[in-house]
């Protein structure tokens, strides 16, 4: 059972490198028994999503190059985190683009929202929520993160992945939606192989 840790931001300033690999560390080290993945959207020179229909509406698509490798990074997944910040009350340009390009990805798997700001990304938490419960097919779980955080992400997260001593507080809430992306991951992956 494999869930994908999305990197919602590809900013050089960014900390949602940070806080997807405060997830990962958290997840790995809960031993839950699914196998955790960052996927990062910097990793990935995606064009400006301009294709003339919809991707479901597409028969016989044929992607090449970086969205080639974002669609097969996606399509191997059971389930799914996004790591998001919010920029001008909202999902990041490059995050949403990204999303654009998906078909089938996403239907019938969960997905989880991780957010991040000085108000915790909440405004961004929810625009997510609404795109990836939109023709997509996703299943937000109803556990998020919305992590409070008006420094630097250096300031939040460590090195070694773990929260700083006085942002410990967010941990039960993160334990608390892996716990739960596991469970829904694991039911749904059962209910898609019927």
């Amino acid at each position: 059972m494999k869930i994908n840790i999305i990197v919602g931001s590809i900013r050089g300033s960014r900390g949602s490198d940070k806080v997807a690999n405060w997830v990962k560390t958290s997840a790995d080290e809960a031993g839950l028994g699914a196998e955790f993945t960052i996927v990062d959207l910097k990793d990935y020179d995606l064009p400006l999503f301009a294709e003339s229909q919809l991707p479901m509406a597409q028969q016989n698509r044929q992607e090449t190059g970086a969205v080639k490798e974002w669609l097969d990074a996606m399509s191997d997944a059971d389930g799914f985190i996004f790591v998001t910040p919010e920029y001008n009350h909202g999902i990041p340009s490059a995050l949403k683009n990204a999303i654009d390009y998906l078909d089938f990805q996403l239907m019938k798997k969960p997905i989880a929202i991780a957010s991040h700001g000085a108000m915790g990304g909440a405004r961004a938490n929810e625009q997510l929520r609404l795109i990836i419960n939109s023709n997509l097919g996703g299943l937000p779980i109803s556990n998020s993160v919305t992590l409070k955080a008006p420094v630097a992400f250096e300031e939040v997260v460590g090195d070694n992945g773990r929260l700083v001593e006085q942002y410990v507080r967010e941990q039960k809430p993160l334990d608390s939606l892996l716990e739960n992306i596991v469970w829904y991951t694991e039911a749904l992956k059962t209910a898609r192989e019927k």
